[in-house]
């Protein structure tokens, strides 16, 4: 070091500098390796905790266990991921053995903690595991989160307040689909369907008749999928009042009453072209070939995809009678109907053949 006595005072100001970033880089790289070790260390024992639990749990389907070990707080994150693995596959593994399980390990608390004091990831696993123990307990706790501003965390907790008790939880579960734009409408179809139609028709039907025009038609297609029975007079009533034309066009799309024909049928001369491609197409779906004569005109619509609903209605409304179905091409004055009654005709010929 002695030649740093006689060196010029830059060139002993980047020695320094060299020699400090060098330890930085050092440092550095130890704590990268020790994170590293870390990450692996953890990973090791949740695939360890993962595949003990799994034993555990997959015998306990098949026979509540005389006795069950301890779940220490460092495999919590191994046994969650097993225990809504089983309950997710198809066949549905919650069992009286396995909530034998739960209850000795007191998995309750275990998840509340987890809850509190875990990652996001690890938190949302939590909630969903709650949803499956259906522990009364952690009623309140989840009803807290399912307003959070994650959309994955709260519909998580709804949908585990549902699974608890879905009579108590629908009241708040509702009000959040209609506010919550950013819910996915998969995850609240599946959640709804869960539930059953029983528990949650009448909610969504009063829902969907106070909701303005702008969110009537999201629920109007959640009711339909659950109940189409409570449906139709909702969507009766929809169709009978003045309403945007989207939401007018969704209740077409899921009407299943033909009660509600006359309805569609008076849509069919609509101003906007998707009202009366729906309307057609729900006369094919419900009607008769005593509706032919009103479909007719709209073969020689100004829009393509209304002449072809109308055609494909007709000849839903035909059935097998293709005779017919000719014989309204060959007579019909318009260039653009017989065109399109030529398309869905060989359409059906070719999936005929197939």
């Amino acid at each position: 070091m002695s030649f740093l006595m006689q060196a010029d005072a830059q060139i002993v100001f980047a020695f320094w500098v060299g020699v400090c970033v060098s330890v930085a880089s050092l440092l550095m790289l130890s704590a990268v390796l020790v994170l590293r070790q870390i990450a692996q260390r953890r990973e090791r024992n949740h695939l360890r905790a993962a595949a003990f639990w799994r034993q555990v749990l997959s015998a306990a389907t098949q026979a509540a266990p005389a006795s069950v070990p301890a779940l220490p707080w460092r495999d919590m994150a191994g046994f969650v991921d097993v225990w809504n693995e089983l309950h997710d596959a198809p066949e549905r593994a919650d069992s009286p053995g396995m909530r034998a399980v739960a209850e000795r390990v007191g998995l309750a608390p275990k998840l509340e903690r987890m809850l509190r004091r875990s990652s996001f990831h690890d938190k949302v696993m939590a909630i969903i595991a709650m949803g499956y123990l259906r522990s009364q307990t952690s009623f309140e706790q989840l009803a807290g989160l399912i307003d959070d501003a994650s959309p994955i965390i709260s519909i998580s907790a709804a949908r585990a307040l549902m699974r608890i008790d879905a009579v108590r939880a629908v009241q708040q579960v509702v009000p959040q689909i209609v506010a919550r734009h950013d819910w996915v409408d998969g995850g609240i179809a599946q959640m709804l369907d869960e539930a059953g139609p029983r528990v949650v028709e009448k909610e969504l039907g009063a829902a969907a008749l106070r909701a303005n025009d702008d969110v009537a038609p999201r629920l109007v297609r959640f009711l339909a999928a659950v109940s189409p029975e409570e449906a139709a007079p909702v969507i009766g009533k929809i169709l009978a009042e003045p309403h945007d034309e989207h939401l007018v066009s969704t209740c077409l799309q899921v009407m299943q009453n033909p009660a509600d024909l006359d309805k569609a049928r008076a849509l069919l001369a609509h101003p906007r072209w998707h009202v009366r491609m729906h309307a057609a197409a729900a006369i094919g779906r419900l009607g008769t070939a005593d509706d032919a004569p009103a479909l007719a005109p709209l073969l020689a619509d100004a829009q393509w995809w209304v002449r072809y609903r109308t055609a494909q209605a007709l000849q839903q409304l035909f059935g097998s009678d293709d005779a017919r179905l000719q014989q309204l091409r060959d007579s019909h004055q318009d260039r653009f109907a017989r065109d399109i009654l030529t398309q869905v005709m060989a359409e059906r010929a070719l999936e005929e053949s197939t």
